[in-house]
């Protein structure tokens, strides 16, 4: 599973590259390793959080299942 967070808000994290610029490399690391990821979670503007919102919970639950 590869779970990647940043301090930008969510539509300027992936417009400017940093969410999806983590998971194009993880998905390469993957790759070569012949493996397959089981998901794929983004916690966009993580600066000022200090637990995972219930959203992003939700998501790494419907990954584990």
């Amino acid at each position: 599973m590869i779970l990647t967070s940043c301090n930008t808000p969510a539509p300027f994290s992936w417009i400017f590259g940093q969410s999806r610029g983590a998971i194009r490399n993880m998905d390469e690391f993957f790759k070569t390793a012949g493996m397959k990821p089981a998901g794929k979670v983004v916690c966009a503007n993580a600066k000022n959080k200090r637990e995972l919102p219930k959203r992003t919970m939700k998501k790494i639950e419907r990954c584990l299942k």
